[in-house]
C-alpha cells in the first residue's frame, strides 16, 4: 500500500489481491497478504493495544455536499453506515450506489422521488423508510465543502503522523507497569509467558473479547463453566463460582487460608504477598499463580472445543505436577520427588526461596 500525504489527506493507493475497493472505497482483506500486509491491518485493527479501536474511535468522514459520500454504504451518519442500520431497505433500494447529494436533489423526504424501490414497500418496511427519513432530514449539507476525513487528535483536524504517535504512546505508555514482575519468568515456559502478558492486557479471547470483535454472538457469551455468568476475564479466572473453588483448593494445599479478591490487580498482588515479602518468595507465589491460571484457561478451552469437563480436584492436581515440573526444571536445588512436593510444598519451596 502506497500512502501520499497531501495538505490534511490520505491517498491510499492499494493493490487489488491485496484489498477491493469501490468507488475509491478501500476495504481491507482480512488475513490475506503478506506477513507485512497483516501486520498492517493488525495495526489498523489495534491488535495488542489497550485501546483496540483507537483508529475508529479518532477518525470520522465528514459530509460537506455530499458528492462524494454514498449514500447507503458510507458511514456518514452517526458513525454507521444507513445499509447496516437499515439492511432491509438497503437490500430492496434500487440506487444503492446514489451520492449523498443525489439523493437530497432528488428529495429525501417521505415520498420523495430518491426512494426508488424494487418492488412496493410492505407496510412495515415503510415504518422502517419513515424511520430512515427523519434521520437523514436533519443533515444539512454545506454547498461548496467537500466531503473529507477529519482527524480527531489535532487541531488542524489534518492527520499527522506525530498526534497518532504521541496518542499511541500515551496510551501504551508503561502498560507492563503492575505486571512487569509476571513476565518473563525463566521458570515458566514462553508460551505461558505470552498466556500471561495477554491476560493482563485483556487481549485473550475470553467470549466478551470475541463479542466484541463480532466472532460470537450475544446467546454465546455465558461462561463455560455453566456457572450462568457471562465470561469476561475477571470472572473467568477470578470470580466463576467453579473456578474460583481452585484457588481455595490450592491455598488449602499450602495451608494458608485467605479470601481472594475478584479483580486481577489486586488478586495478583494478594496471591503473591501470601508467602512473604522476599523477592525469591513472592517469586515462588506467582508462579503458583501463574500455573493455576493456565491450567484454568486450558480446562475452559477443552470444555469449549471437545466437550470435556473434570473435577475440581483433578485441576487442583494439574496445577501442583505443572508446577513441579516447572520447579524441578529450573532450580537446582529443587531436588525433591513429587510425592514429598505433593505433600510438603511450604518445605519444598524453602529451598529455593
Amino acid at each position: 500500500m502506497e500512502v501520499v500525504g497531501g495538505e490534511g489527506e490520505f491517498v491510499e493507493c492499494c493493490y487489488s489481491s491485496k484489498v477491493w475497493s469501490g468507488r475509491g472505497r478501500v476495504r481491507f482483506g482480512e488475513g490475506v497478504g503478506s506477513v507485512w500486509w497483516r501486520n498492517l491491518n493488525q495495526i489498523r485493527s489495534g491488535v495488542g493495544l489497550v485501546d483496540i479501536g483507537w483508529l475508529s474511535d479518532n477518525i470520522i468522514w465528514k459530509v460537506g455536499d455530499g458528492r462524494d459520500t454514498l449514500f447507503w454504504v458510507d458511514p456518514w451518519l452517526d458513525g454507521c453506515p444507513l445499509a447496516r442500520s437499515f439492511g432491509r431497505l438497503y437490500l430492496l433500494a434500487d440506487n444503492k450506489l446514489a451520492t449523498v447529494s443525489e439523493m437530497f436533489e432528488l428529495g429525501w423526504g417521505f415520498g420523495g422521488e430518491a426512494w426508488k424501490w424494487r418492488r412496493r414497500l410492505l407496510v412495515w418496511e415503510e415504518g422502517l423508510l419513515l424511520e430512515c427519513v427523519e434521520r437523514v432530514i436533519t443533515c444539512i449539507l454545506q454547498v461548496g465543502t467537500v466531503d473529507r476525513w477529519v482527524w480527531k487528535l489535532h487541531t488542524s483536524q489534518c492527520y499527522t503522523v506525530k498526534s497518532a504517535y504521541s496518542f499511541l504512546t500515551s496510551i501504551d505508555t508503561n502498560q507492563n507497569e503492575g505486571f512487569d514482575s509476571f513476565l518473563c519468568l525463566k521458570a515458566v515456559p514462553l508460551k505461558v509467558n505470552l498466556f500471561v502478558w495477554r491476560l493482563f492486557l485483556n487481549i485473550l479471547p475470553t467470549k466478551d473479547n470475541l463479542y466484541g470483535r463480532e466472532v460470537i454472538d450475544v446467546t454465546q457469551l455465558h461462561c463455560a463453566a455453566l456457572c450462568g455468568e457471562l465470561e469476561d476475564r475477571d470472572h473467568l479466572f477470578f470470580r466463576c463460582e467453579v473456578y474460583s473453588r481452585i484457588w481455595l483448593l490450592v491455598s488449602k494445599w499450602l495451608g494458608i487460608d485467605s479470601v481472594f479478591n475478584g479483580n486481577i490487580g489486586t488478586h495478583s498482588t494478594q496471591f503473591r504477598g501470601l508467602g512473604g515479602f522476599s523477592k525469591n518468595s513472592r517469586t515462588a507465589f506467582t508462579i503458583i499463580w501463574i500455573s493455576v491460571l493456565f491450567v484454568v484457561w486450558k480446562d475452559r478451552n477443552n470444555r469449549i472445543f471437545q466437550n470435556k469437563s473434570v473435577q475440581l480436584e483433578t485441576l487442583a492436581e494439574k496445577v501442583k505436577l505443572q508446577m513441579f515440573w516447572w520447579l524441578k526444571s529450573h532450580y537446582v536445588l529443587f531436588d525433591f520427588d513429587y510425592p514429598y512436593w505433593r505433600l510438603n510444598p511450604l518445605c519444598c519451596l524453602q529451598a529455593i526461596v
